[in-house]
């Protein structure tokens, strides 16, 4: 979806391991240490449904089929089930976490100007965009956690 530089990733990283590591505190229970890509995924994932939510949000969302509006709300709900499953598996947190981020994220104003100058919100091919990432990244945590649970 949007290309992130080295400076972006690791500051985000950091900020994201202080936040988990807070909550972990705060709550009283030691966080499962996300594996490097899990973490990856974590923000990707998060970037995809703060896109999903502005277009979800936008005046454009009025404007699509009932198709198209079933297929963003089931790949929401895909992307949830996704942090779920991270959650059970590391840290409850994470839930907190995402839906924090992808609330922050989804009213950033680079990113709402991403949206609207890439898909117009929610045309362009942002569905089979996000449709591709989804099943890609289902995939590739999928084999993750069958790798994990062999352990």
């Amino acid at each position: 979806m949007r290309s992130f530089n080295a400076k972006q990733i690791k500051f985000t990283l950091y900020l994201a391991s202080v936040y988990l590591l807070a909550i972990s505190v705060s709550a009283g229970t030691a966080a499962k240490v996300l594996p490097d890509p899990m973490v990856s995924n974590l923000f990707a994932l998060t970037d995809v449904a703060a896109s999903l939510q502005i277009c979800s949000n936008s005046k454009a969302y009025a404007s699509l089929t009932e198709s198209d509006k079933n297929s963003i709300q089931r790949l929401m709900r895909n992307i949830d089930k996704l942090i779920m499953t991270m959650a059970e598996t590391y840290d409850p947190s994470l839930i907190k976490f995402y839906l924090a981020q992808r609330s922050e994220l989804s009213e950033r104003p680079a990113k709402l100007n991403e949206m609207r100058q890439r898909y117009g919100y929610c045309g362009n091919g942002m569905i089979a965009d996000i449709r591709r990432y989804v099943y890609t990244s289902k995939k590739t945590l999928d084999e993750f956690f069958k790798a994990y649970n062999r352990r």
